[in-house]
């Protein structure tokens, strides 16, 4: 008895799946970059006066503080501060290598893949900086000292708005968008592994 069409597809993907992965990890010092530059973008020119740098390192973007010192800290009469904390970017960017083992997986033309996963791997660019920004939020906010925190000047609801942002970016981006795009682009292939499918998504 032959396998069924979604049995072959989902073997494919799991296939697939170390090698994207491997090549991920191996190369996130270039796959990591265009979050970077969008994440240093928007926060540096977001918080200039709290954010001095955002350097980075492979995977990690290492945020630069610089902050009006508490009176217990001394440093010369006329600086500010610095503090460094790192945000490990691999844990919102998973979503790459999934999407690409789907990519992969499906028949298409070789053309219609490229178009694919470059459209999907811009998307996904934005979906990490954005769960990156929030982490880089969310630090300042939540886990420094209440006295540095409460410069940036938030208020309770914009916590809880970042709040919302952290979980969003953390829990569901890096694990749906994947799918989202995948389904999207693939409506017709869809078809085929359930049929009547396109018919739900009709209505």
């Amino acid at each position: 008895m032959s396998a069924s069409p979604v049995k072959c597809f989902v073997l494919k993907v799991i296939l697939w799946l170390p090698l994207c992965f491997a090549v991920w990890y191996y190369m996130k010092g270039v796959i990591g970059l265009p979050t970077f530059f969008l994440v240093d973008g928007i926060m540096s020119h977001w918080l200039p006066a709290f954010i001095k740098d955002i350097e980075f390192q492979g995977h990690l973007l290492n945020v630069v503080l610089q902050f009006a010192p508490p009176p217990e800290i001394k440093v010369p009469e006329g600086q500010k501060a610095e503090l460094v904390f790192s945000v490990n970017s691999l844990v919102y960017g998973y979503s790459i290598p999934l999407y690409t083992a789907l990519i992969l997986a499906t028949p298409d033309t070789e053309k219609a893949k490229w178009i694919h996963w470059i459209t999907g791997f811009i998307i996904l660019v934005l979906a990490q900086s954005w769960g990156v920004s929030f982490d880089i939020l969310k630090t300042l906010l939540f886990k420094l000292d209440p006295g540095l925190s409460s410069q940036l000047g938030f208020s309770s609801f914009q916590k809880e708005l970042v709040a919302l942002g952290y979980q969003f970016g953390y829990l569901i981006l890096p694990a749906v968008m994947p799918l989202v795009l995948w389904i999207g682009f693939h409506q017709q292939f869809l078809g085929q592994l359930v049929p009547g499918i396109q018919d739900r998504f009709r209505r």
